[in-house]
C-alpha cells in the first residue's frame, strides 16, 4: 500500500517532489468537466436539442405567422394611396395618429421621430420603401428580424392608416443637423417623383 506522502526518488535540481494522491474534489470536478462536455456536444451539435437563441428565432417566426393570420381582412380601397394621402390633410386622423405613435411607436423612433432602435423617420431614407403605402405595410406587418413586431392584428386599419399618415407628415420636421437624429438609413427616396396618384402598385 503506497504510503502518504512518500518522498520520491527524482531529483530536479536538488528539489524532489511527494507522490500525493490528487484531492477528490479535484477529481471529480475534472471527471463530471468531461461528461458534462461529452453530454453537451451529444445534445446540442449532435442530438435535436436547440439553443436558446435557435428557439427563440423558431418561436418568433411562429408567432409572426399567426399574428399575420388572425390579421383582420380590410377593404383594399380604404388603403390606396389616395386614401392615405387624404388622412395627411386630415387634423383628427393625424391626431389620433400621433396619439398611437408616441404610445407604440416612440419607444424605438422617439416623440419627433428621430430615431433610436428604429430608424430616424424625418428624412429622406427609407430601408424598406419610402412611399406611405409602404410605410403602412411595414406598420402592418413588422420587421421580425429587426425586432418590430407586426401591429396588424393589434391595431384597427384605421388606426393604422392614420399612424401612417403621421409618420408620413413628419418628413421634413427636423433638420439634419438636430441633435440626437439619427443617421440616415436606407435608400434615398425623392417624394417629388412619387405617383402624385394611385397607380396600382
Amino acid at each position: 500500500m503506497k504510503q502518504k506522502d512518500e518522498l520520491l526518488d527524482h531529483d530536479y535540481d536538488g528539489i524532489q517532489e511527494y507522490d500525493n494522491d490528487l484531492p477528490r474534489w479535484w477529481l471529480a470536478l475534472f471527471v463530471g468537466g468531461i461528461l458534462f462536455g461529452i453530454v453537451y456536444v451529444g445534445l446540442f451539435h449532435v442530438g435535436n436539442w436547440k439553443f436558446a437563441s435557435e428557439q427563440l428565432e423558431t418561436e418568433m417566426a411562429a408567432l409572426q405567422e399567426q399574428m399575420q393570420a388572425a390579421a383582420p381582412t380590410t377593404d383594399e380601397n380604404s388603403l390606396s394611396r389616395d386614401a392615405l394621402l387624404q388622412l395627411v390633410s386630415n387634423s383628427e386622423a393625424l391626431v389620433n395618429g400621433k396619439e398611437i405613435f408616441i404610445a407604440k411607436c416612440a419607444s424605438c423612433h422617439l416623440a419627433q421621430g428621430q430615431g433610436l432602435v428604429g430608424p430616424n423617420l424625418t428624412d429622406d431614407y427609407w430601408i424598406h420603401g419610402g412611399d406611405i403605402t409602404d410605410i403602412r405595410h411595414i406598420i402592418e406587418v413588422g420587421v421580425l428580424d429587426k425586432g418590430m413586431i407586426a401591429w396588424g392584428p393589434m391595431l384597427k386599419a384605421e388606426e393604422i392608416s392614420n399612424v401612417s399618415a403621421y409618420v408620413w407628415s413628419l418628413h421634413g420636421t427636423l433638420t439634419a443637423d438636430f441633435a440626437g437624429a439619427k443617421a440616415p438609413q436606407g435608400e434615398y427616396v425623392d417624394r417629388t417623383q412619387l405617383p402624385i396618384t394611385d397607380t396600382n402598385k
